[in-house]
């Protein structure tokens, strides 16, 4: 975080609280422990919804369905760059007080 000065927001006690970001995505895998490992109220993924399937390709039709697990990483990566909490590694999210909701938009198959 040096380079993006990470560090001066958590001297000032800015972690994010409060605030809900969405991510539209591939979804986010909720189980992730750096994550929280769930999904719903009280939870770091509290919100979200799959609005394509985990068949979907583009080229066939959605069937949506209420979890928004991830089966590609992407938004997975994308959540713990914004809210992956402290750990044993050195590092967490840019603001890991956040809310998440994940909207998976991408199939499994891309």
């Amino acid at each position: 975080h040096v380079m993006t000065q990470i560090g001066r927001l958590r001297a000032d006690g800015i972690t994010g609280s409060g605030i809900k970001i969405a991510i539209i995505d591939t979804g986010v895998d909720y189980s992730h422990p750096l994550l929280g490992k769930c999904f719903g109220k009280g939870c770091v993924v509290g919100y979200g919804f799959d609005f394509v399937g985990d068949e979907y390709t583009g080229k066939n039709t959605p069937v949506p369905d209420p979890d928004p697990m991830d089966c590609s990483g992407h938004g997975t990566h994308v959540a713990g760059v914004i809210a992956a909490k402290e750990n044993d590694f050195g590092f967490a999210g840019a603001a890991p007080g956040v809310a998440l909701g994940a909207y998976r938009v991408y199939g499994c198959r891309g």
